[in-house]
Order: C-alpha cells, then structure tokens, then sequence
C-alpha cells in the first residue's frame, strides 16, 4: 500500500494546496496565475522568515532576468483576493 501524505496551509479563511496548486478561500478556489501561486507559496513555506527581494526574485525567475515591478505585480495580486 503506497500511500502519500497531502500537505497543505491553512491560514485564516483560505488553504494552499501544494499538489493541487490550488488556493481556496472557504473551499472556493480563488483564480491565481502560476507565478503568483508560485510567489505566495514561497512565502507561506518561509513564514516568519524575512525573504529578501533578490532572493524571492531568484527562486521564483531562477534562469530569467526580470523587472523588480513584476515581483510587486505578483504580490499585489494577494491584494485581490
């Protein structure tokens, strides 16, 4: 028997699904973009850390030269939820 364990957050009314790369607020999943999914999980695993601009930039556009606007894009996009 090969079960694997689902690991996910839950913070407030939503839950981040990992494996389904879905974000749900009261179990409605809410429409994010790959990058914006890929932004906010970067910063709930590192929760309580303090994740520098460059260094979220790197993660996220590892073998791509991006503006900086497209990070505060993809962060205000949070904002819309």
């Amino acid at each position: 028997m090969n079960r694997q364990t689902r690991h996910f957050y839950e913070f407030g009314f939503f839950r981040l699904d990992p494996a389904k790369r879905v974000l749900s607020m009261d179990g409605k999943p809410l429409p994010l973009t790959a990058k914006v999914f890929d932004t906010l999980l970067v910063l709930v695993e590192r929760r309580g850390q303090l994740v520098e601009k460059d260094e979220l930039m790197k993660l996220l556009w590892p073998d791509s030269f991006v503006e900086e606007a497209n990070l505060t894009q993809n962060v205000s996009l949070f904002g819309s939820c």
